[in-house]
């Protein structure tokens, strides 16, 4: 699906997925070395926060609507009327529009998650 029940891929301007990180090779010369970047992401549905996680800030539109689909928050990707990917200073926020019967379902279920996790992100509601 890469996006396209959306009409884009992802073209806001995000961080890199990958950054470069300098080190010493086997005979002590510099080398460089490339590592996964990890952001928080929000998962935001009708205006209310439901998980924040950490993931690399590449195809944010599959994570969205993967997401969507495994915690039962749609059935289908039509479900999901509108997706704005928005970048922010403390990370992005992915924000998901849903339609009348979906956003109904979850506002009827509403689940607290909590990540049990070291870095005390997920879970939180923003």
């Amino acid at each position: 699906m890469h996006g396209s029940h959306f009409g884009h891929r992802d073209l806001v301007s995000l961080p890199p997925a990958s950054v470069g990180v300098t080190l010493l090779d086997h005979l002590r010369k510099p080398d460089q070395r490339m590592l996964a970047e990890e952001s928080p992401i929000a998962l935001v549905y009708d205006g209310s926060t439901v998980a924040v996680i950490m993931a690399t800030p590449a195809d944010l539109t599959d994570l969205a609507l993967g997401f969507s689909l495994t915690e039962g928050i749609v059935r289908g990707a039509s479900e999901i009327e509108r997706l704005d990917i928005v970048p922010g200073a403390d990370g992005i926020e992915l924000r998901m529009w849903l339609a009348q019967a979906s956003g109904r379902r979850l506002k009827a279920r509403r689940r607290r998650m909590v990540g049990p996790t070291g870095c005390g992100l997920c879970g939180i509601e923003s």
